[in-house]
């Protein structure tokens, strides 16, 4: 810590409410691009010794990464400390009897003084709400073959084009999940990595965390990672936005026995998501020392040892959090099945036409730059982009069901009034005009009361209704959080070690 108060830049960090020092508060300065170039942590007093630097502005942060930076202008800054209003949220301290302080942050990661002594407890907080999860499962009611003949025949061809003709229309029913995560609190992990510095020194490392895909608009939650490896959105990140509902694997029913396929699919929930919560765990995560080349990816971070006199250990940590999952009762609804002639979208007057559609929903993500070109072209241009109908041409089911199921409502009404449902009515006095969920080229429907469902499958229904699957168990899951968590372990100050070498010699 510099001597000279010409050297550095004093500020006090004070409560809001009562102006007294705040001790503990990180305190960041950032870069042009907002980036850390340098971490601190106050005092005691509340006190933040920041080195000068030839600078007209300087960006701080109080706080931990959800905190809005502020500006300084140098020049205004005197040899005298500078006040600055804490947090309202200060960051956590763990550890019994303050043998350790640590904190963390999503992103980015800071040290806190060893040897400062942890905050008072804030009081009691309330239960914090846990998070739903929806989850959907389509499920067809079975056709009995004439005759007891099985239909079709007995070799499968998972390769050939879809056929043109439309099929016959389904009944079915529509399986509504709820997960209800109810947070327990968080966990130290594995430890990963541990660094011992001696006074005033510094380490700069990596973190390599693979866990995570990495998105342009920010990171999504951990839940709702878990939630897309669980179940798949029916039209990508657009229905997503829109209705919160994940699909399952569609079943078809030989009998009608809605309470055996609810019970299979709480099952498979509850499987999928333990075995999704622990591919989570098994994901690469490491931190390593950043003197060398640094790996792609890998996120830079620097510890630094603020004492004096005494040797400081940090240890990274993988965050976790414990959660108590129930899964409500199963709620069941009619649909019907409407197949749906494949049209050839993969051109470009339909992509130009649709390209609000197809900018939200494409599955590749490398292709927006050549779909941006081909929006922003004409006809006289010259040639389309290749790869890009290429791909929509290779994946014709998905983006005819984005079209159908998020186009025009209007238009989507007057293709559906010119067909009859199977008991000779008009499609539309039926169903409701809303695209669930799809199964191979028909799109799923949700028909408007159980009365329209033919008499021998509006019993199984009415039966369910009256008696619906109850769930009462509940299961502990586990999950990783983003990035790592700090740990500073301080030692006997140096000259005390000293002094026990010589009492022992």
């Amino acid at each position: 810590m510099p001597a000279d108060a010409k050297d550095v830049w004093i500020f006090q960090i004070v409560h809001q409410d009562t102006g007294k020092p705040a001790q503990g508060v990180p305190v960041t300065v950032l870069d042009a691009a907002g980036n850390p170039a340098g971490y601190w942590v106050s005092d005691p007093d509340g006190a933040v010794l920041i080195p000068r630097r030839e600078t007209l502005k300087l960006r701080l942060r109080v706080g931990l990464r959800n905190e809005d930076p502020i500006e300084l202008n140098t020049a205004t800054l005197g040899e005298g400390p500078t006040p600055l209003a804490a947090p309202t949220q200060l960051p956590p301290t763990v550890g019994p009897g303050g043998e350790r302080t640590e904190w963390s942050e999503r992103g980015e990661r800071g040290e806190r003084e060893a040897a400062v002594p942890p905050p008072p407890r804030p009081t009691e907080q309330p239960e914090v709400p846990g998070h739903v999860l929806y989850f959907q499962r389509l499920a067809l009611f079975g056709e009995r073959a004439a005759g007891g003949a099985a239909p079709g025949g007995t070799v499968v061809d998972f390769f050939s084009a879809p056929a043109d003709g439309p099929a016959t229309m389904r009944y079915g029913v529509l399986i509504d999940v709820e997960e209800y995560w109810q947070s327990l609190g968080v966990l130290w992990g594995e430890l990963l990595y541990s660094v011992s510095l001696t006074p005033g020194d510094e380490a700069k490392l990596a973190v390599l965390d693979g866990r995570w895909r990495r998105e342009v608009e920010g990171r999504e939650r951990p839940l709702q990672i878990l939630a897309r490896l669980v179940g798949t959105s029916m039209l990508g990140d657009l229905v997503t936005a829109l209705r919160p509902e994940l699909q399952l694997d569609p079943l078809t029913l030989t009998e009608p026995d809605l309470e055996a396929a609810a019970a299979d699919t709480v099952h498979m929930i509850r499987d999928r998501t333990e075995r999704m919560s622990q591919a989570l765990r098994r994901r690469p995560l490491g931190v390593v020392d950043a003197q060398a080349d640094t790996p792609a990816g890998g996120a830079l971070r620097t510890v630094r040892n603020t004492t004096r006199d005494r040797l400081v250990t940090f240890h990274f940590f993988e965050p976790l959090e414990r959660f108590k999952v129930m899964v409500r009762s199963p709620r069941v609804r009619p649909v019907i099945f409407v197949p749906f002639r494949l049209p050839n979208v993969a051109t470009p007057d339909v992509v130009r036409r649709f390209g609000y559609i197809f900018r939200r929903t494409l599955l590749d993500r490398s292709l927006l730059p050549e779909l941006d070109r081909l929006l922003g072209a004409t006809e006289a241009a010259g040639a389309p982009p290749g790869r890009l109908l290429e791909h929509i041409e290779s994946n014709l089911l998905y983006y005819s069901t984005a079209i159908i199921a998020v186009g025009d409502p209007a238009a989507r009404h007057v293709a559906l009034s010119k067909l009859r449902d199977p008991m000779g009515r008009p499609l539309t006095e039926v169903v409701e005009n809303e695209v669930v969920g799809r199964v191979g080229s028909a799109i799923a429907l949700p028909l408007r009361s159980a009365a329209q469902l033919p008499p021998e499958r509006r019993e199984a229904l009415a039966a369910y209704t009256a008696r619906p699957l109850r769930v009462t168990e509940s299961f502990v899951v586990t999950i990783p959080h983003p990035g790592v968590w700090v740990s500073a372990q301080a030692h006997e100050p140096m000259q005390q070690q000293a002094e026990s070498r010589e009492a022992a010699g």
